[in-house]
C-alpha cells in the first residue's frame, strides 16, 4: 500500500469535499507518471536506478503538492509510537485528521486541518531522522509483524527507505503550515 498525502489551498473546505471527482482527482494523483516508472522498472535487467530515482524524487523531496510515504508508513508509525512516551500527533499519523464519505476503494479519504497540520509538523521537527532511525527496533518490528517485510533483517532495517524520503516528509508538512493548507490523506493500492 501506498499512503500519500495532497496539500490543498481552499476557502471552502466544505465545498471542496461535497465535489467527490474532484478529491478522487486530487488524492489519485500519485506526483508522478506511473506509465513512466512501470516502464522504468519493468525490465529490471535493463533498468537504470539512478533515472528511476530521479522520476520518482520529486514526489520524495517535499516541494511538491503531493507527498507519498510508499509502504513505509507502517514502519514510521512504529517505531514513533515505541519512541515517544506521549501520544505524539505524529504517532497517529495514519488515522490523523477526519474521516470523509469519499472513498477511493482503499479505506476513506481522510482531512487533515491546519491545527493538525501544525501540531504534526512540530512533532516531526522534534524528532531528526537520526533518532528515529535510532529508536526502530529489529526484534519489535517482528513480533508485531509490522509491514512491508514479514521478517526484517538487519540489512533491511538499515537501508530501509523510510530515512532517506523522511526529510521530505518533514518539508512537505512545513510547507503546509507555512501556505496555511489543508492534507487530504489517501491510501493506495501499488
Amino acid at each position: 500500500m501506498i499512503t500519500t498525502f495532497t496539500r490543498v489551498a481552499t476557502d471552502d473546505l466544505d465545498a471542496l469535499i461535497d465535489d467527490e471527482e474532484l478529491v478522487l482527482s486530487l488524492v489519485n494523483d500519485l506526483g508522478f507518471d506511473s506509465q513512466r516508472v512501470q516502464q522504468l522498472a519493468g525490465n529490471a535487467e535493463a533498468a537504470n536506478p539512478e533515472t528511476l530515482f530521479h522520476t520518482l524524487e520529486g514526489r520524495w523531496n517535499g516541494q511538491g503538492q503531493v507527498y507519498s510515504i510508499e509502504d513505509q508508513i507502517g514502519l514510521l508509525m512504529h517505531t514513533v509510537q515505541r519512541s515517544t512516551e506521549d501520544l505524539s500527533p505524529l504517532a497517529q499519523l495514519a488515522k490523523a485528521g477526519r474521516a470523509t464519505n469519499i472513498s477511493n476503494g482503499h479505506g476513506a479519504i481522510r482531512v487533515l486541518f491546519p491545527a493538525q497540520i501544525d501540531e504534526i509538523n512540530d512533532s516531526l521537527t522534534s524528532l531528526p531522522v537520526e533518532v528515529l532511525q535510532g529508536k526502530a527496533d529489529l526484534e519489535s518490528l517482528n513480533a508485531d509483524a509490522i509491514p512491508p517485510h514479514n521478517e526484517w533483517t538487519q540489512q533491511e532495517l538499515i537501508t530501509a527507505p523510510l530515512w532517506q524520503i523522511y526529510d521530505g516528509l518533514c518539508t512537505f508538512f512545513q510547507n503546509a503550515v507555512d501556505a496555511d493548507e489543508y492534507i487530504l490523506l489517501a491510501v493506495h493500492a501499488e
